[in-house]
């Protein structure tokens, strides 16, 4: 794999996988069901595709200011596919990290739960 652009980064994925694993607030650390969660979800998928990119977006709630959202979203994003590597032996070039902070809620951060489902990561497969 060549390594990711920035056109990597707004690419329409062929398809989406949302990864329900919710951080702790401000904390980017797998945990062992997050590490088993993420080989029962993505790692076979990964296999499956194995010429595809796969973009893995980290997300985050409101709670603290968007830089710092920005960059703990990339951190979880990151750590999804440091462990993806590290596991499968998959080329780093083959990820595009995104961290998009709190931009993209998938839910309503006026409360604890919906704060939880927000601090998220997703994967997307891209075409070639």
């Amino acid at each position: 794999f060549e390594s990711p652009t920035e056109a990597d980064a707004t690419l329409p994925a062929v398809a989406i996988k949302p990864i329900i694993i919710n951080f702790a607030t401000a904390s980017w650390a797998l945990t062992p069901d997050m590490k088993e969660k993420i080989e029962n979800e993505l790692g076979q998928l990964s296999v499956e595709f194995a010429g595809m990119k796969v973009r893995i977006e980290g997300n985050t709630d409101n709670v603290g200011g968007a830089a710092m959202n920005r960059e703990l979203s990339y951190k979880r994003a990151k750590s999804v596919a440091d462990y993806l590597v590290k596991t499968y032996n998959f080329d780093p070039n083959r990820f595009v990290i995104v961290g998009n902070g709190p931009d993209k809620p998938v839910a309503d951060n006026n409360s604890e739960n919906g704060r939880a489902a927000n601090r998220r990561t997703e994967f997307q497969l891209l075409g070639k």
